[in-house]
């Protein structure tokens, strides 16, 4: 086997490889056998006819091309290996990255056998001096704090995710909730999504469309308004942004709305808590190692950027493409896990998924950088996690899928050791720069 390597941009090659037709005969009886193996001809076992009558059979066109891919499948792998052991003079490594492109160039009987590889390679990075840019940000981590008022707000929510509430025949009031029915037209035009049944509000939340709530208060339940409404200037829909819309609704229910006093006994009901006192201490303990933790995440971002950004390297195409498909990924199944379709989602944005990956190309590209940087840096620290670490994450990751069973049926086994092996690595590579900030 002959080859020849060219060096490609972006961090890709193209490896010509060259089967003399002896080497490359052993593959074409291989494949005359495979097909006699596969199908019934006549008058032999399988497996047991003569070349010629397979040839006859099926074509010679068909032994050569299935020739082709059983060559190439062994061929290519030998030849990945013997360079990754030693790799040319003008390339630092040889680490492949998904699969190969590859072309036939010639296939024809008794001749040579030709073939391309276009690969991605690992891109080689030369890193700058990352212990002094860690360094430099050792002075912006700030001292985190909890105040009286994050407290509050934290007591509230607690209490209002007890609240009571009761159907009561008033009229609605601020602070009361209530369902209602509800049209929304523009210029005489039912407005596409402008339709609900018993839609749930609380007046005061302003949390729906502005003004709406406000023209709850005085209703009871039964009566019917109609009122009309202009859009704020910076409203999601662009197409109506700024807009009047003329709104019908009808109020089914007004619920009136008991909170719970912050009481012992209220504290009591809520599980590990005593008193009041105990309550509080445990939230700011919380909400200060939340501040904290979101600090050092800060910290953490501003010096691997830096980093990032002192590097000079084509990224591969195919990393920032599996990127796209990474984020496409997370944005779907956030968008599942709140009950929509993706499809739907797609329409009501106005977007194609393509045309999403072009705007989120750059980002990806930012996350490549950052992501390669960390890899070269475990790379160079000889940072790895042990097999103990990788296996106790994979098992965490595993049980958020239920059943050992559901989890089998989800996941890669390997890829799932990839993912937690990364995540372990990455963590270590960021306590290491804080080890020497």
């Amino acid at each position: 086997m002959n080859f020849t390597i060219h060096k490609l941009p972006k961090s890709q090659i193209e490896l010509e490889v060259i089967l003399p037709f002896p080497e490359f005969e052993p593959h074409v009886k291989r494949a005359a056998v495979a097909l006699s193996e596969e199908r019934d001809i006549e008058g032999f076992r399988k497996g047991k006819a003569p070349y010629d009558t397979v040839k006859n059979k099926f074509g010679e066109h068909v032994i050569y091309e299935r020739a082709a891919e059983h060559a190439v499948r062994k061929t290519y792998p030998a030849l990945i290996e013997q360079l990754e052991n030693n790799p040319p003079e003008n390339i630092k490594k040889i680490l492949p990255i998904g699969s190969p492109e590859i072309t036939v160039i010639k296939l024809a009987p008794g001749n040579e056998f030709i073939y391309k590889a276009k690969l991605s390679l690992m891109p080689h990075i030369e890193l700058p001096d990352y212990s002094a840019i860690a360094k430099r940000f050792a002075t912006e981590k700030k001292d985190a704090a909890v105040t009286d008022d994050e407290i509050a707000k934290t007591l509230e929510w607690i209490r209002e995710s007890r609240m009571q509430t009761t159907a009561i025949d008033r009229a609605a009031q601020d602070g009361d909730g209530v369902e209602v029915d509800f049209e929304i037209r523009h210029g005489g035009v039912k407005w596409e999504g402008g339709e609900s049944k018993n839609h749930p509000l609380i007046i005061g939340k302003k949390t729906f469309i502005p003004g709406f709530e406000q023209e709850l208060i005085g209703m009871k339940a039964g009566e019917e308004k109609n009122f009309s409404l202009t859009l704020p200037h910076d409203w999601h829909d662009k197409a109506l942004a700024g807009k009047a819309i003329d709104v019908h609704v009808t109020v089914k229910l007004v619920l009136e709305r008991t909170m719970p006093e912050l009481t012992d006994e209220f504290v009591k009901q809520l599980g590990a808590f005593d008193s009041v006192n105990a309550l509080k201490k445990n939230i700011s303990m919380g909400l200060l190692q939340e501040k904290k933790d979101k600090e050092r995440q800060r910290v953490r971002v501003l010096i691997i950027e830096a980093i990032a950004k002192e590097i000079t390297i084509e990224l591969p195409d195919v990393l920032v493409e599996r990127e796209c498909d990474k984020m496409i990924d997370e944005v779907r199944g956030s968008i599942e896990q709140m009950g929509m379709k993706w499809e739907d989602y797609l329409l009501h944005i106005k977007k194609t998924i393509e045309e999403l990956r072009a705007e989120w190309r750059t980002e990806a590209q930012k996350r490549v950088r950052v992501a390669l940087v960390l890899h070269e840096i475990a790379a160079k620290e000889n940072i790895n996690p042990t097999i103990e670490e990788i296996e106790k994450k994979s098992n965490e990751v595993a049980s958020q899928y239920g059943s050992p069973e559901d989890a089998q049926k989800q996941i890669d086994p390997t890829r799932l050791r990839e993912y937690t092996k990364g995540i372990l690595r990455n963590e270590k590579v960021f306590e290491f720069l804080e080890s020497i900030m």
